[in-house]
């Protein structure tokens, strides 16, 4: 029996950040961000070395691993990593709680939505995307992608 096709994936994002993101009120902070606006939950660090914080993000075998280091991944003015939303609306809320945990902490930065089409050659495809950050060397991009059929 032939095994179906199993395209490679994105599973996972390794980051080195400084160490005192990870410490204990570090930790604390990257949890309580990024629980808040993504909804990512800390993961079972059981048998890794260097205590990393692992960062479920809900989708199945998909997580974000922060490891410390001296020095941490200093990264170039366009460095992040993108995740996709289904809708527009949920992109929007989430960037809509990015801003209100800004009002509380200074380090959060955002770049606010931006909304660009494609033409193709039957659909035009508009992409909306937003940046936002929180003590992490990379910035997350969130994008949607919207197909509007031509008539």
């Amino acid at each position: 029996m032939s095994e179906p096709d199993f395209r490679p994936r994105l599973n996972h994002v390794a980051i080195t950040v400084a160490p005192d993101v990870l410490d204990d009120q570090g930790r604390a902070d990257v949890l309580a961000f990024y629980g808040e606006v993504f909804g990512w939950t800390e993961g079972d660090n059981t048998g890794e070395s260097g205590n990393p914080l692992i960062l479920y993000t809900g989708a199945p075998a998909q997580f974000v691993y922060l490891l410390p280091a001296d020095p941490p991944l200093t990264p170039g003015r366009l460095d992040h990593f993108g995740l996709q939303v289904a809708t527009l609306p949920e992109l929007e809320a989430i960037v809509e709680r990015a801003r209100a945990y800004g009002k509380r902490d200074e380090r959060v930065r955002i770049i606010d939505p931006e909304a660009r089409t494609t033409h193709g050659p039957v659909d035009d495809y508009t992409l909306t995307g937003a940046y936002i950050g929180f003590l992490l060397p990379l910035m997350v991009e969130l994008q949607h992608l919207e197909r509007l059929t031509r008539t």
